[in-house]
């Protein structure tokens, strides 16, 4: 009797709990007045060449979104203007206020309209709660999908969230609510199959705290960027740089390893190749860069070891062939002339871990940002007349002593590996 009258209340509280929780056409019907489309306007063809979505949040009239939304506002200037598009056909102008590139964040203010902001929630939703992401899809109108938290993304460099649900293209800069109507975190990006990712809801109300009320100036909306690009660097730099380089084993040589929880790494061999090379490679990089235009993204850091022999080639073939590989490595980066300058190259010998190597080292700098760099350096092993070790570091948006620090240490964990007893 007393099992009974137990389950039944329990059976009551999940009943009363569900009454509670509202569904999603009710989440729908609440909240979503306080989403618009974001649209960035080619002002001469006088048409859409870009859409997002965006949300109310801090002052009256100022809307949230990603920053990748609106980014060609503070990359072309005065070829492009921001409009907003409301669910009831309202429409009108923004003005960009402040962006968090490293967060993907921005601040625009709308020109008449009013609406009541949504609440940035100051707490993380248990695992599994349900919540529900708003945008507006391919241009199609206002879409809710519901899904499911599950926590922090891991192995990521910038915090993300995982949200089990469909968030598809232009529905970046919505928000993801919970049951309240608050915002847990900012649509972001898909990796498709109901994997999508949030900017956590902290790092908007830190812009949306820190943020003006003037529209932000060209040299000042620059200026921001790239003290954020140099504190970002600096802290992953710092990191990098702390402890010893965990090294991992690739047939005689070892080989800097996962240099940090955030860094992915794999491998394979192939045999058999058109280019009569045996290949081993492991192959490591960031999940995460930074957008800055859709032609140049930073923030990367990217290595590979590869183990090539052969048994066929003549030793001054396979030479070429290692030569080659080295002047156009395959983790080489975007970025066209507008962004960056031309590489600029040199090659040198070292002697390290009992090898000699042939390097090369590549450079350039942004044009917009003074004082950042990409760089790739590539090590070729000249020990043997059919074998090789070819280990190349691709780091981006790093300042100038950073890469150099970072390239030394890269280095100086290479080497062969010692007999065991």
């Amino acid at each position: 009797m007393r099992l009974l009258i137990v389950l039944c209340f329990f059976h009551m509280v999940a009943v009363q709990a569900q009454e509670l929780m509202p569904d999603t056409t009710e989440v729908y019907s609440l909240w979503r007045d306080r989403v618009v489309q974001v649209q960035v306007i080619d002002q001469q063809a006088q048409s859409k060449a870009g859409i997002g979505s965006g949300f109310f949040a801090g002052k009256d009239g100022w809307i949230v979104t990603n920053y990748h939304v609106i980014a060609e506002l503070a990359n072309q200037p005065g070829r492009y203007q921001a409009r907003y598009l409301a669910e009831n056909g309202q429409e009108g102008n923004l003005e960009l206020l402040a962006v968090d590139a490293v967060h993907d964040l921005a601040v625009l203010r709308a020109e008449g309209v009013s609406r009541t902001p949504l609440i940035l929630s100051e707490h993380a939703p248990p695992k599994g709660s349900r919540l529900y992401s708003l945008g507006y899809p391919y241009d199609i109108g206002l879409t809710i999908v519901e899904g499911t938290y599950n926590g922090m993304l891991e192995k990521s460099l910038y915090e993300k969230l995982h949200f089990t649900g469909s968030i598809n293209p232009g529905m970046s800069g919505g928000p993801t609510l919970n049951s309240r109507g608050e915002v847990i975190g900012i649509n972001v990006s898909t990796a498709g199959n109901q994997v999508s990712f949030l900017v956590p809801v902290k790092f908007a109300r830190q812009l949306v705290e820190s943020s003006g009320d003037n529209p932000a100036g060209l040299n000042l909306l620059s200026e921001s960027v790239s003290a954020q690009l140099e504190r970002n660097q600096e802290s992953v730099s710092f990191g990098l740089l702390e402890g010893d380089v965990p090294q991992t084993r690739l047939n005689g040589y070892l080989v800097p390893g996962p240099l940090a929880p955030y860094i992915s790494c794999w491998g394979d061999s192939q045999e058999d190749r058109p280019d009569e090379l045996a290949h081993v490679y492991y192959s490591c990089q960031t999940q995460d860069d930074i957008f800055l235009s859709h032609e140049l993204y930073t923030g990367v850091i990217r290595y590979q070891h590869d183990l090539l022999s052969t048994d066929r080639l003549h030793p001054m073939r396979f030479y070429k062939q290692l030569e080659k590989r080295g002047y156009y490595p395959s983790l080489r980066l975007d970025g066209d002339e507008m962004s960056v300058t031309n590489y600029e190259c040199n090659s040198d010998f070292v002697d390290q871990g009992g090898i000699t190597f042939k390097t090369t080292f590549c450079v350039r700098g942004y044009r917009k940002i003074e004082g950042l760099y990409d760089s790739y350096l590539t090590l070729t092993s000249l020990v043997k007349d059919d074998e090789s070790l070819q280990s190349t570091l691709v780091l981006a948006g790093f300042d100038w002593e950073n890469i150099t620090r970072l390239s030394s240490r890269f280095i100086q964990s290479i080497g062969l590996v010692e007999d065991q007893p």
